[in-house]
């Protein structure tokens, strides 16, 4: 990472903390990439950078995401000393054969020697990623995935399927016809695989793809679901302020040029009450809890029902998603069916 671009995150802190003098911060999420690659003096000028130009809360939520190949000691012992308190840890899959097939450097033993690095050096909020329906991945695969990813001493999974983004190798190959991925019926018994054996070791689904150990839901991403505020700084990051959504510049030169012109990065997008509503209603259905009837009323001055009322009907009728006491939770076949569910949500 570049002393250029390190300023220029500085100064894009600095130009936005004018806006948030007023709010304390209570989580921090260094992500979006493998911020892993800075070195340890490049992270400690970035959290001491958030400090000077931001409250952070005394006991906030403090996460980075690693790769393990960069899970040295002295590596970890410098997060841990500059306030990190929780990582997130990319370890994918226990098979050797299938992390090379999705480009990880790592191997599934150097994976499990980080964890437990992590955990001996004294950070006890660890998550960890895996996925499922990978090119030739068998349900029987990643069952033992599974099973292996719960003796290690994690408190915190997020369970990921493959997206075949545009115009990457695998995207290609399925355009070919030639990317050997599970089965509708396999990746059906994946996902109840998921949500029979990770519960059985202790970790409560909360939301569509995500499992914690009691008390260990992550803080940072439940603000994305309950749309709450949050700022995003750098190339391509995501904020929402109010009923505004902003969009950071992707390319880096450009970033770092405008940024030392005084010249604005993001892109402000103001999201119309429909589109609010949509998406209030697709990230609370994630949620385990699901759509809070009441804060939606609070939020938009209208009763769910008789903005949804039809569609809600005909998903009760259907099995996807049930009441609860003013709450509109999916049921389990609903979450297993997700996009099914969010696509009715969508208003004409």
């Amino acid at each position: 990472m570049t002393d250029s671009f390190l300023d220029a995150l500085a100064q894009e802190m600095e130009n936005k903390s004018k806006l948030f003098e007023d709010k304390l911060c209570d989580t921090v999420y260094l992500g979006g990439g493998t911020p892993s690659v800075l070195s340890g003096n490049q992270l400690k000028s970035i959290i001491e950078a958030l400090h000077r130009y931001f409250h952070i809360y005394e006991n906030a939520e403090i996460t980075m995401e690693m790769n393990p190949c960069d899970m040295t000691e002295s590596y970890l012992k410098n997060a841990l000393v500059q306030g990190v308190n929780r990582i997130s840890v990319g370890v994918q899959t226990n098979r050797d054969e299938l992390l090379v097939k999705i480009g990880r450097r790592h191997t599934a033993a150097e994976a499990e020697k980080a964890v437990n690095r992590a955990f001996k050096l004294g950070f006890r909020n660890i998550s960890i990623d895996l996925m499922c329906e990978l090119p030739r991945q068998t349900v029987d695969d990643f069952e033992k995935t599974l099973k292996y990813a719960v003796h290690l001493p994690v408190t915190h999974m997020s369970v990921y399927s493959l997206i075949l983004e545009e115009g990457t190798r695998f995207s290609q190959m399925a355009s070919r016809g030639i990317l050997a991925r599970p089965s509708e019926n396999d990746s059906w018994a994946m996902y109840q695989a998921m949500c029979r054996i990770l519960p059985h070791y202790g970790f409560e689904r909360y939301e569509i793809s995500s499992f914690a150990r009691t008390g260990f839901q992550s803080a940072h991403n439940r603000k994305y679901w309950k749309l709450e505020d949050y700022l995003g700084l750098g190339p391509s990051a995501c904020s929402r302020i109010g009923h505004e959504r902003w969009e950071n510049i992707s390319n880096l030169r450009l970033y770092e040029e405008r940024l030392a012109a005084d010249e604005p990065v993001e892109e402000k997008i103001s999201l119309s009450p429909k589109e609010e509503m949509e998406e209030f209603a697709f990230l609370g259905l994630r949620m385990k809890e699901g759509i809070n009837s009441r804060k939606f009323y609070q939020r938009y001055g209208k009763e769910i029902m008789e903005v949804y009322g039809s569609v809600v009907k005909k998903l009760v009728k259907e099995k996807m998603i049930f009441l609860n006491n003013g709450n509109i939770q999916m049921t389990y076949k609903g979450a297993a069916l997700g996009n099914y569910v969010f696509e009715q949500f969508l208003l004409d």
